[in-house]
Order: C-alpha cells, then structure tokens, then sequence
C-alpha cells in the first residue's frame, strides 16, 4: 500500500492551488493528485466553447504544459475514489486499490441535479457539466433542430447561448420567475431575457416539465416534452440544467456534512487531518452573515490556497467568501455579488443608476457594501467588489458608486491602495487572500 503525505481529490482550481500552495512550503513530501475525468486540469466554465467554437480539452487547460512534473506530482487520471477511512488514513479506489496518506484534501466539486422526470433517461438526454457532457452534445447536434434546456441558472444559460451560437432553436423552460434567479435582480434579469428573445432564443419562466417523451418508432429517442398546462414542444435534445449539488458522498458517516463538507477557518473539516473546498465545502458567507455553499471559482482557489497552506504545517485562516459572477449572456455582460435584493425593514439600502441595457445597483448596510447587480458595463465591477471584500465605509459617497464616471479616482485619497484595484472586471479566475 503507497502512503503519501498528501492526496488531494480533485483537479480543479481548489485542488490546483493547493498543490502550487504546498509547494511553497514543502518542495519534497509526496502529493496524489486524483481525478474521475482523465484530462489535465481544465476550465469547467469553459465547456461552453466546445460546443459554441468546439474547442478541444487543451484549450481550456488550467496549468501550463509539465506542471505535474514541475510541482512533482503523483497524478491519477479517470480513477474513482470510492471509499474513504478517516480512522485508519486511507483512500480506496473503484478498481480496489488503496492508498494511505498523512494529509487528504477533498476538492470533490459539485454534480449536476437530475429531477425524476418522466422520460430523463431517453437518448438525447444530457447534463452540462463536464467536457465529456460537452462533447457527446457536440457530437449529436448535427440531427438535432431544436433543444429544450431545463432551468435558467448559470449552466442552463451558458447551454442555450452556447447553442444558439450554433444555430439550434432553443427553447428555455423555468420554473421561477425569473432567469439567472440566484445571480441576478428581477431588473437585471428581465435584461437578460430581452437579449436571449434577439439572440432568438425562447423563455418560458414560471413553467415547468412534466415528462420528455419519444418518439413512435423505437420509444426512447427524445420527440419532445410536455409542459404544465398540456403543452407540448416538439425538440430532439434535452439539457438538463436545473442546479448541482456538493459532491459529499466519500465522507459520509465520517465528516460532518450540511450543504457541503463543513469546516473551520483553516478548511479543516470535522475529520483528523481532512480538508476541504471549492464548491464541495461549506463555508462562512460574509455578506450574508451565515454558512453555506459559495460555488465560483474564486473561492475554489482562495479554499484551496488556505488548505494547502495548513496542509504543509503554516497557519492560516480564511475570512470567508461570498458569491461572485461575471459573465456574458447573449452578447450582455452580467456581473454580481453577494445580497441581491435587500428591503429597508432588513436594513438594507440600494443605490440604483440604469439607462438602456446598462444597470447597476450596489446594495449597502450600515454604510458598507452588501452585494451589487451590473449589467450591461460591468467595468468597475472589479472594484466595487474589493470594496466590498475590504469592508470599505462607501455611505458619505454612495451615489458615485453607480456613476457613469466611478473608478479608483473617485476614491477617498486614504484608500488609493493596490489591494482596491483588483481588475477591471470582476475577478474569475484568482482570488488572493490577505
């Protein structure tokens, strides 16, 4: 049996920054590096453009050539870890293989929601959460006209514009009110509707799927789907994109577990020498002032950075995360974070500037910034949400907040600092931590 002194499962970006972050402090302790898909470390939001511009795996790539060699790791491509022993410090793999180690991270992510919907097993039926989803959809769009993507999420829309880019008739159904519920305003939102109908693109919001059904020769081939009310669409692809889940099933009975794996402020979880993060960890949300699951990628890397770090012997904390989103709908920039939607009664107070497609709102409490909705110009997103992160005072000058003119001039001069100007747009890929 191999013991190594670290295993990392996962290779995304909280797994990729803990490696880089153990190096650091230790250039020669062995680290496993585990992974079910067997590709180097990709960009799971860039699956999109397989389909869109059907790029390959290595153009997505999320480290450059020979890192594992470089950071002197022990790599597992598409092996399964299937069984977890927090008492006796080991992992099994599905093919019965074990190993021990002294340190585990659990970088596990997160998988696609399938609801029991009459029919969700017909041919024509995909997920759109990996490059393989991505790919098998590719492959079948040439006999495909019109696709149905179940819900209007993050995912569910990076599908439909991805596919109206290619020139299929999709037609989305949601069940809210209202696209992009968790991310955006019912402002914002109704925005991002407008450019999918002149992307030519179809919305159905407050409707909801009741069975997909095949067609009358063979029965399992996707024909179309029935909605409530009796209606029916005819389509030949489905796209199930209604929410994901933290991957938690390899600690259970041993790790305490909520939403996600939960752990402290070093990313510990309630097993000895067991760590956790990205969107499989349950952690601290500042701006809403309670735990939970904060699945973008930021978060993944600052998790990553802490665990690793505390893996190698350091101490350190993390002060929490919050949600945060940047990204391009239908040819409109979208960004947020944080609260949303706050009323007077909650304490709240909102600063709302919008002409045209161009809309933005920050959202305060006691004088700080709470959360913010963008779209259309997403410029200064960036460093609206340092100030945020930062727990700026902004109330003596709230209102240029959402100024056509706001930027790092506008600024007291005491808080001309580098930590305030964290990029033009909202940050996606790297996220440091004090």
């Amino acid at each position: 049996m191999n013991t190594y002194r670290y295993v990392v499962v996962g290779n995304s970006a909280g797994g990729i920054a803990a490696v880089r972050t153990i190096r650091k402090s230790d250039r020669d302790g062995s680290i496993l590096l585990v992974s079910e898909e067997p590709y180097v470390a990709y960009s799971r939001p860039l699956i999109a453009k397989r389909v869109s511009e059907r790029r390959d795996v290595t153009h997505m790539s999320l480290i450059p050539p020979g890192f594992y060699s470089e950071y002197n790791v022990h790599v597992r491509l598409g092996a399964r870890a299937a069984g977890l022993c927090t008492d006796g410090h080991s992992l099994e793999f599905a093919d019965g293989q074990v190993v021990r180690y002294d340190r585990l991270l659990l970088a596990t992510g997160s998988a696609p929601i399938t609801p029991p919907i009459e029919g969700s097993d017909r041919e024509g039926v995909f997920t759109f959460t990996t490059y393989d989803d991505a790919t098998a959809i590719d492959a079948a769009l040439d006999s495909v006209q019109h696709v149905v993507v179940i819900g209007a999420g993050f995912i569910g829309l990076s599908a439909a514009d991805a596919l109206a880019k290619r020139g299929v008739a999709v037609t989305i159904v949601e069940m809210q009110d209202h696209v992009l519920s968790g991310m955006l305003d019912s402002v914002a939102s109704t925005l991002v509707e407008d450019a999918a109908r002149a992307s030519g693109v179809s919305v159905l919001t407050g409707r909801r799927v009741l069975s997909i059904n095949g067609d009358m020769l063979s029965g399992r081939r996707v024909s179309s789907v029935t909605l409530d009310g009796a209606t029916r669409l005819s389509c030949e692809m489905v796209i199930m994109a209604v929410g994901v889940h933290a991957r938690t099933e390899l600690g259970r009975d041993q790790i305490r577990i909520g939403r996600g794996f939960i752990v402290d402020r070093e990313m510990k979880t309630s097993a000895d020498d067991v760590f956790a993060c990205g969107d499989a960890a349950e952690v601290f949300d500042y701006a809403r002032g309670k735990g939970g699951i904060v699945a973008v990628w930021p978060n993944a890397v600052a998790g990553g950075t802490i665990a690793g770090a505390n893996m190698a012997g350091d101490t350190r904390t993390y002060a929490g995360a919050t949600t945060l989103n940047a990204l391009p709908y239908f040819g409109l920039s979208v960004g947020s974070a944080g609260v949303l939607d706050g009323s007077e009664e909650q304490g709240f107070e909102c600063v709302v500037h919008r002409s045209g497609r161009v809309y933005r709102k920050v959202i305060l409490r006691n004088g700080l910034v709470a959360g913010m909705v963008f779209t259309g110009d997403t410029s200064k997103c960036g460093l609206i949400y340092n100030l945020m992160r930062n727990g700026i005072e902004v109330g003596p000058w709230k209102d240029a907040l959402v100024s056509d003119s706001f930027g790092l001039l506008s600024l007291p001069p005491e808080l001309w600092h580098e930590q305030l100007t964290g990029g033009a747009e909202c940050p996606r890929a790297e996220w440091e931590t004090d």
